[in-house]
């Protein structure tokens, strides 16, 4: 794939003459199929696919389903290879030729899971959202109901990794998880349910349980507990984030949304590695900052934040205040001019504890109150209430001192 699509441009395949042969036209419109199946289900099965559906189009000619091998294309690249900024430049391609096709609704509600996905790892994350909408909007357009639910549900999960406002988005989740079961699009549900349960855990609010078919909200936490770290994280309960990942080991490949999942993992490991002193979660804490450096260097806008954040929690392990508290630093203003509020809040609230740890009460109960504030705005009032009871440890602690 990488040495066929080397220079591929909209005007090159432009020049293609189109597919005639009949027998090589199901066989695309086939191989479409499989992608939209595989990237759930079977996703191994994307690089023989897309790799197929290239060579069939630069063999035979081009139709509509060589737009779908092309971005599938690209989504392997991203997802099989360190060539993430390759594969973003080959669905791009795939991206405009969508644009002239009279069948646009279609191939925009099948696409989805490659091209704006992809888009929202290396764009600003905030800026993709709305690419989403329009791609459920496309799906349910042209009939495709399992693309749509797929939009819809990335959307909310997208918006929770940019940090929309948690209000907002319990009510959009709550909407993905109506219509996955009204449609019994199961995948989707379940998924939609962990994020519905995240929203509800942080912000406090039982509402809309009635509202999806559930008995309660016990019912919704066992739905969901096993399949978020987030909260876990956020909770301070770094064992049991550790536990998830023993429990369900990461995949083979590179998903959408993995960063999310190294960024607590990194954090959480660090912190066991400092109170436990054990060299396994070192070792993963390790990995975890090189991992994200990584990522930085694709997209500095969705990942420096959370990359000075790991190094600042990684100098703190190694005994180098003053590189952490410089790091911390660092990781504040980048989320801040980022637009990531929630991570903001984690950052003071890391450094506030940080600072609390190395006798320095009165600058980390500022730190402190300040991700308070963030939190709030943010719309986790149930985690501004625990981190609370923890600042007023920390001021009586500090009176404590004074007298």
């Amino acid at each position: 794939i990488q040495t066929t699509l080397a220079n591929i441009t909209v005007d090159q395949v432009k020049l293609l003459p189109p597919m005639t042969n009949t027998s090589k036209l199901h066989v695309m419109k086939f191989l479409s199929m499989l992608c939209i199946y595989s990237v759930i289900s079977k996703p191994m099965l994307l690089p023989l696919l897309s790799c197929r559906m290239v060579r069939l189009t630069i063999e035979h000619g081009f139709c509509d389903n060589s737009i779908v091998g092309l971005v599938t294309a690209g989504w392997t690249l991203f997802a099989f290879t360190d060539e993430i900024e390759f594969g973003y430049r080959i669905s791009r391609v795939g991206e405009s030729l969508i644009e002239e096709r009279p069948n646009k609704n279609m191939l925009l509600a099948r696409s989805c899971g490659y091209i704006v996905w992809l888009k929202a790892f290396v764009e600003p994350v905030q800026s993709v959202l709305r690419h989403f909408s329009d791609h459920y909007n496309s799906g349910m357009l042209a009939g495709d109901v399992e693309s749509a639910m797929l939009s819809r549900w990335a959307y909310c999960a997208a918006s929770l990794d940019a940090g929309s406002s948690l209000a907002a988005l319990s009510k959009h989740f709550m909407m993905c998880v109506q219509q996955s079961a009204k449609y019994q699009q199961k995948a989707v549900l379940h998924v939609a349910m962990a994020g519905f349960r995240t929203c509800m855990s942080l912000t406090g609010g039982s509402i809309g349980t009635e509202a999806v078919e559930i008995k309660s909200y016990d019912e919704l936490n066992q739905i969901g507990k096993s399949t978020n770290n987030e909260l876990s994280l956020l909770a301070g309960e770094f064992i049991e984030v550790c536990e998830l990942s023993d429990k369900y080991p990461p995949y083979q490949i590179r998903k959408i949304f993995g960063h999310v999942r190294l960024f607590f993992e990194g954090i959480a490991s660090l912190c066991l590695a400092r109170q436990t002193h054990q060299p396994k979660w070192r070792t993963m804490g390790e990995n975890a900052v090189k991992q994200m450096q990584k990522m930085e260097m694709v997209s500095k806008w969705n990942f420096e934040n959370k990359s000075k954040l790991l190094q600042a929690e990684h100098y703190y392990t190694d005994g180098k205040l003053k590189s952490a508290e410089v790091a911390y630093k660092a990781s504040i203003v980048s989320a801040q001019e980022h637009k990531f509020i929630h991570e903001e809040a984690l950052a003071h609230e890391l450094y506030g504890i940080f600072c609390v740890e190395n006798h320095m009460v009165d600058r980390g109960s500022k730190q402190l109150h300040i991700a308070l504030v963030k939190y709030k705005q943010w719309g986790a009032l149930k985690k501004a209430g625990d981190l609370q009871l923890f600042i007023d440890l920390v001021d009586f602690y500090s009176y404590l001192l004074i007298l």
